[in-house]
């Protein structure tokens, strides 16, 4: 929902999705937040090995394969997927700070160990000499280093999850009023500023865990490489690991303290986002540190006015006008009928006013300022229709004041204290006007909800899931088994047609059809009242399969009596007739000779021409799509790692799975081929920095997306100066 996204006019666009496949309880990302923008009239190559999750981002865009989070765009429509939950986002940041709390307290107790055994060492014996390395390493074992180390290295992926999280929550806000004009700038701005703050926080969580990473893992190096050597200076070894312990406990410590503060703030930023149900079940506590609950002060007021009552010429008392004032204009549950007064503004409304019925109404009211307003008119009979707008807001305006039961104003609030005669609470760490905006947006709309009722995120009808199934089709990578060897091939081209038959009976068509066929019969020519729809249907069909290069004599028969090129053809009409705007080929040329390939690729580029229907074309090698793909996409593991136009890519690889799969590429020129190095892509070796570094997807150069962290962007930048 980022401004770059909402102004880009693609016609696909993927936003954010993810794959879950589960096992044994375990979640597998099959794909992990992918985003991707395809034109109209584009041939989009998805590139990547087996089982990279290209053929899983394939099946999600037809609508076969469930999304587990983010969301697909058609022409502006949604087609699969759902808005992103701002709240449950916020609340796995706040679940995975919570972990990173609890395992580092747990840490602690083990660090404390290691300093005691350190120093129980030199207590013993300064010079540290009657230390043998058995009881060294009897004591300070191997699996307790190697846990914290584990912890260490968890809590890091835990923070790189917890940024993820937030950047993609900024990405979603930023600039969302503009969108959606029922959420308010100020609650944007809120959100906004409260998840900059937590991650200015969870930054300098990170860069205390990765210095003490950096200080335990050695040690874990060290203390395996004890075990293997006979000779080991004792005296070093013990005060090396006191030094480097005692700094990983100061960092620690201040690690534990800074994921305190950003669990309160992430505690506000969950706030912010939850549903209204939850709000209600918390925003009583913020009210309690700002403002007086109503109950309490009508009690007080009743208990004044009992007070002053006592006193002589008391009616003249300024502090009995003041408490009887406050009590006789006072709204609350018991002291303005709402029900009653909804019902009186409903029939007013009416053209025929039953003023019997206002009547009986009237005498349920109380004796607020506003009721008596109301009580005046009925009474007159004669009531302004042109101020009924104004009195419907006015009592909204009441209602929500006495469902919230509190009273907010300052100077009612200053006489609540007068008269407890106590002192307000001031919590010097509380700044009022901060809380006093907070409570405000807490009593806002859910800020999910808001987004679910936009036209951004309409629910898809099943009229719409039908007109999606229209315009997606498929073209599977097997021929064969794609097509049903009990079906005559005009079965299987026209099924399509069975299931929207609107596609040929409709005025369009069928003027097509009667065009054709007085062309072709022109001493037998046919009025549109002569047309039959079965005709027109069949038109349709043998217009599909001429156009794939087959022949009308092809129609009866079956795809066992077709060659594998044949079949395909047959699977590439069946998608065609449907005049589809996307169709999605799952590596359609895979399974066919390699003399019938460049055929089927020339058909998707005939038809990308002549209908402007928008490919997306799945493969695993990178020299095929070379030549059809207008864009390219490189996926590994479920990640783009690389997207770029055709060209670019092939003349400027930058990604080290990219240049692997560039490299394995054969070569049938044999001197070329003897010169060509094959490029081994070890994501170890080269992402080693990942856990310390986050890698996202970066503009390199116009239209040229890799995914890389900060090191390798300054590096790449390095490549292209030097160029």
């Amino acid at each position: 929902m980022s401004t770059k996204n909402r102004e880009n006019n693609s016609f696909l666009k993927i936003r954010n999705i993810e794959v879950v496949f589960r096992n044994s309880g375990h979640k597998f990302y099959a794909v992990k937040q992918t985003s991707l923008d395809v034109q109209k009239g584009e041939i989009f190559g998805l590139v990547g090995e087996s089982g990279s999750g290209k053929t899983t981002i394939a099946r999600a865009i037809v609508g076969v394969q469930p999304l587990y989070d983010g969301a697909i765009y058609m022409d502006e429509k949604l087609i699969a997927g759902k808005p992103s939950s701002l709240y449950q986002l916020n609340r796995q940041i706040t679940r995975k700070l919570f972990d990173m709390k609890r395992k580092m307290n747990f840490t602690s107790i083990y660090l404390k160990q290691f300093i005691d055994i350190l120093r129980s060492f030199y207590e013993r014996d300064n010079s540290l000499s009657s230390i043998t390395k058995k009881e060294f390493l009897k004591k300070f074992k191997l699996s307790s280093v190697e846990f914290i180390d584990d912890v260490f290295l968890s809590n890091l992926k835990h923070v790189n999850e917890i940024i993820n999280n937030q950047e993609r929550i900024i990405r979603f806000i930023s600039n969302i009023h503009s969108q959606i004009p029922k959420i308010s700038q100020e609650l944007e701005d809120a959100i906004l500023e409260k998840q900059e703050q937590t991650n200015e926080v969870v930054y300098e969580i990170k860069e205390v865990l990765a210095n003490n990473y950096k200080l335990i893992h050695p040690l874990v190096k060290h203390r395996k490489k004890m075990e293997k050597d006979e000779e080991v200076d004792m005296n070093n070894v013990v005060k090396k690991l006191l030094v480097s312990i005692e700094e990983i406990v100061k960092h620690h410590k201040e690690t534990i303290n800074k994921v305190d503060v950003a669990v309160n703030i992430q505690k506000e930023n969950e706030l912010l986002t939850a549903p209204v149900t939850i709000k209600n079940k918390v925003i009583k506590e913020y009210y309690k540190k700002l403002y007086v609950f109503r109950e309490d002060f009508i009690k007080e007021c009743e208990n004044q006015i009992a007070r002053l009552s006592t006193l002589p010429n008391y009616e003249n008392n300024p502090e009995y006008i003041k408490a009887f004032h406050h009590k006789k204009d006072f709204w609350s549950k018991g002291n303005i009928n709402i029900s009653c007064l909804f019902l009186i503004l409903e029939e007013f409304k009416k053209e025929e006013i039953n003023y019997d019925l206002l009547d009986k109404h009237s005498n349920n009211l109380f004796e607020t300022d506003f009721e008596l307003n109301i009580k005046l008119a009925i009474q007159n009979r004669s009531f302004d229709k042109k101020d009924l707008q104004k009195l419907e807001k006015q009592l909204k305006y009441i209602d929500k004041i006495v469902k919230r039961n509190v009273v907010k104003d300052k100077s009612a609030i200053e006489d609540y204290y007068n008269w407890k005669n106590i002192n307000k609470e001031v919590n010097s760490e509380i700044n009022e006007d901060e809380l006093e905006k907070f409570i405000e947006f807490l009593e806002l709309p859910s800020i999910d909800r808001l987004v679910k009722k936009s036209f951004l995120f309409e629910k898809i009808t099943s009229k719409q899931k039908r007109l999606n199934r229209k315009n997606t089709q498929m073209i599977f990578q097997d021929p064969g088994s794609s097509l049903n060897d009990r079906m005559a091939v005009e079965e299987i081209i026209g099924e399509g047609l069975i299931n929207f038959p609107k596609t040929y009976k409709n005025p369009e068509v069928v003027n097509e059809y009667l065009l054709d066929y007085n062309q072709k019969n022109p001493n037998n020519k046919i009025s549109i009242d002569q047309v039959k729809y079965r005709d027109v249907k069949k038109y349709l069909i043998l217009k599909a399969l001429t156009s794939v290069g087959l022949i009308p004599e092809h129609l009866s028969r079956y795809p066992h009596e077709f060659s594998g090129g044949q079949r395909q053809r047959i699977g590439i009409a069946r998608s065609l007739i449907l005049k589809p705007k996307i169709i999605v080929a799952d590596e359609p040329i895979s399974a066919l000779d390699v003399s019938i390939r460049a055929q089927v690729l020339n058909l998707f580029k005939k038809f990308q021409q002549e209908l402007g229907i928008t490919f997306i074309f799945v493969a695993h090698d990178l020299s095929v799509v070379k030549f059809i793909a207008d864009k390219i996409a490189v996926i590994y593991r479920g990640q783009i790692v690389e997207v770029a136009a055709a060209e670019e890519l092939f003349n400027n690889p930058l990604h080290p799975y990219t240049r692997s799969l560039l490299s394995a590429i054969p070569q049938p020129e044999p001197s070329i081929a003897k010169e060509t190095k094959n490029i081994i892509y070890n994501p170890e070796q080269e992402h080693f920095d990942y856990v310390f570094d986050l890698p996202k997807l970066v503009e390199v150069s116009p239209g040229h997306q890799v995914f890389l962290n900060s090191r390798e962007l300054a590096n790449i930048k390095k490549q292209i100066q030097n160029k």
